[in-house]
């Protein structure tokens, strides 16, 4: 299963073992990033995160960033991500509710 930022706010259904991929866009330029809160949520296992240069990333900076996770226990839970910016506290600007089964 694939979310992505429109998904912020949303429940996820997923059965044991599933993957989950979570893209969200990045603009490492300009200082946004995303970092998430580890053990936000324990019924999934992080598998990796990746950032990908879209287009001409080079020259102005925006990418996702993709992590895999897959369902490794039962149960319900909030998979949080903090936006980073070098100016502010992170924040708390992406959540999914999670639920395996």
């Amino acid at each position: 299963m694939r979310a992505t930022f429109t998904d912020n706010g949303k429940h996820i259904g997923l059965s044991l073992r599933d993957v989950l991929e979570v893209r969200l866009p990045e603009s490492q330029v300009s200082g946004y990033m995303w970092s998430l809160v580890e053990g936000s949520c324990p019924c999934l296992r992080f598998i990796e995160d990746i950032y990908v240069e879209k287009g001409p990333a080079k020259y102005n900076g925006l990418g996702e960033r993709y992590w895999l996770f897959t369902a490794a226990g039962t149960g319900e839970c909030e998979l949080i991500f903090n936006l980073i910016r070098p100016w502010s506290k992170p924040s708390p600007e992406f959540i999914l509710h999670v639920t395996v089964e």
